[in-house]
C-alpha cells in the first residue's frame, strides 16, 4: 500500500537543510519527495503536522544482551535461568527501535541470543531496529574473559584467530570484531592502556571477515592499538580514547571510521544507582579518563577522521532506548556540531557499514526509516531525545506526534 508522511520539514542530510516536503512511501522504501502533494483515494496518509523530520538513527555499536542496570561487572547473567538473556535482548532491541535507532550494529552478544533476536525481528515476530551482530568478540588470553563468558572468543596468535573468526561467521555474524587494546569495563589486571592483538593477528581477522564480504570492527583505546587497527585494514576503530594527531591522521589516510562512545560516563553517572553501587575501580576510570576521550574527539574529528555514532548501549547506566544521548554529548562535550553529530548517525554510520545505498538519508530509493521530532534538533540537539516519531521500512513503529 501507498503511504505518505504529509506536512514535515524533511532534513537533508548531505546538505544540511531542511525542506517542507511530502515523503510517498511505497513497498517500505521511498518513492517521492513532493510539494503539495495529492494522494489518491487508496493511499493511507499520516499528517506530521511540521514535525522535524530525520533519516532513521544508526547506533553502530551496542550490546543488546548487556543490563544496563547491573553493578558488578564482573556477575553478569551469572545463575541466570535458559531464556532470560534472549527475552532481555529482545525487550532491549524494542526499546532501541522506540529511542529512534532504526538500525544498529551490535558487537558483541552473548551466546548468540543477540542474533536469534535478530531473526525474529527480520521475520517481523518481534520489534526491534534492523541488526547487524557481530556475535561474540576475539579477544586474546585476559582475566576479562571471566567476566563476559557469553560475549569473548579467546583465540591467540592468527590460526586461531582465523578459526574464531570463521566460527562466528558460521553462526551467522555479520561482521568481526577485536579487541586491539584493553578495556574500561574490565578486570582490575587488563589496562585500556595496554595492546592485546598484534598486527598479524588482527590482519588475520581483518582477512576472514573480507573474504566472507563481511567487515571487522576494531576495539582500540591506546594509540599503538588504534594504529594497529588501521593498518590491518578495520573499518572502524570503537572509543580510539587515547590516541594522537599522528594515529588520527593514519585513520583519516586510511578511511578508518572513528565510533566515539562519548556518552558512556556521562550514562554512568546520570543514574545515581549505578552510579553509587558500580565497582569502585571501574567507576574511577570512566571518571579518569572522561575529559581526555571528549578532547581526543574533538580532535580526531578536526584532523578529519571519518565518524560513525555508536553508545555502548549496554554499559552500566547506559540504557538501551536512550541511545539519542549520544549525540548530545558528541555537541556538548566534544566539539561536533548539531549537524557533524547527525551525519553522524545517520549517512556516516550508513557508509561505514557500506549500506548508503538502503540508508542513511531521506532520498528517493531507500528504505522508508524516519524519525520525528516537535521540535528542531538542528536547532537546539537536546530535541533529539525527545523522539515523537518512528518508521522502520515504512511501518510506524511509534507515533506521539
Amino acid at each position: 500500500m501507498v503511504q505518505w508522511l504529509r506536512g514535515g520539514n524533511v532534513y537533508d542530510v548531505a546538505k544540511g537543510v531542511y525542506r517542507r516536503a511530502d515523503i510517498r512511501i511505497d513497498g517500505g522504501r521511498i518513492a517521492a519527495l513532493a510539494d503539495n502533494a495529492k494522494p489518491s483515494g487508496d493511499d493511507r496518509v499520516l499528517d506530521v503536522g511540521g514535525a522535524y523530520l530525520l533519516p532513521g538513527l544508526i547506533d553502530c555499536h551496542v550490546h543488546l544482551c548487556v543490563p544496563t542496570a547491573i553493578t558488578d561487572v564482573a556477575g553478569l547473567w551469572h545463575g541466570s535461568l535458559p531464556g532470560e538473556i534472549a527475552i532481555y535482548a529482545a525487550e532491549a532491541a524494542k526499546r532501541t527501535l522506540l529511542g529512534g535507532v532504526t538500525t544498529a550494529r551490535d558487537v558483541g552478544g552473548w551466546d548468540y541470543h543477540e542474533i536469534a533476536v535478530r531473526n525474529a525481528v527480520n521475520r517481523g515476530e518481534i520489534m526491534g531496529p534492523r541488526l547487524l551482530c557481530a556475535g561474540r568478540l576475539l579477544s586474546i588470553t585476559t582475566a576479562t574473559t571471566a567476566f563476559y563468558p557469553g560475549m569473548y572468543e579467546t583465540a591467540d596468535g592468527p590460526e586461531e584467530v582465523r578459526r574464531a573468526a570463521r566460527k562466528q561467521l558460521a553462526h551467522g555474524a555479520d561482521l568481526i570484531k577485536v579487541m586491539c587494546t584493553g578495556a574500561l569495563t574490565s578486570s582490575e589486571y587488563e589496562d585500556a592502556r595496554a595492546i592485546q592483538y598484534t598486527l598479524e593477528e588482527i590482519q588475520a581477522a581483518v582477512a576472514i571477515a573480507e573474504e566472507n564480504y563481511k567487515h571487522c570492527a576494531a576495539h582500540a583505546h591506546a594509540a599503538a592499538g588504534i594504529r594497529n587497527a588501521a593498518l590491518a585494514g578495520c573499518r572502524s576503530v570503537e572509543h580510539g580514547s587515547f590516541g594522537d594527531e599522528e594515529v588520527y591522521g593514519l585513520m583519516a589516510e586510511k578511511g578508518t571510521y572513528l565510533v566515539p562512545t562519548t556518552c558512556v560516563t556521562s550514562a554512568m553517572l546520570a543514574d545515581n544507582a549505578v552510579a553509587a553501587g558500580l565497582t569502585p575501580f571501574v567507576k574511577e576510570r570512566y571518571i579518569e579518563f572522561d575529559d581526555i576521550h571528549l578532547k581526543n574527539m574533538d580532535l580526531a574529528k578536526r584532523v578529519g577522521v571519518p565518524v560513525a555514532m555508536g553508545t555502548d548501549a549496554g554499559t552500566p547506566g547506559n540504557h538501551h532506548g536512550d541511545n539519542a544521548q549520544e549525540l548530545v554529548r558528541m555537541v556538548d562535550g566534544a566539539g561536533f556540531t548539531a549537524h557533524e553529530a547527525v551525519h553522524a548517525a545517520t549517512l556516516g554510520a550508513a557508509t561505514m557499514l557500506r549500506r548508503e545505498a538502503d540508508l542513511g538519508s531521506l532520498d528517493i530509493g531507500k528504505f522508508a526509516d524516519v524519525v520525528g521530532y516537535a521540535d528542531d534538533p538542528l536547532a537546539d540537539i537536546t530535541a533529539i531525545r525527545d523522539v515523537r516519531l518512528v518508521m522502520k521500512g515504512g511501518e510506524v513503529a511509534r507515533n506521539d506526534l
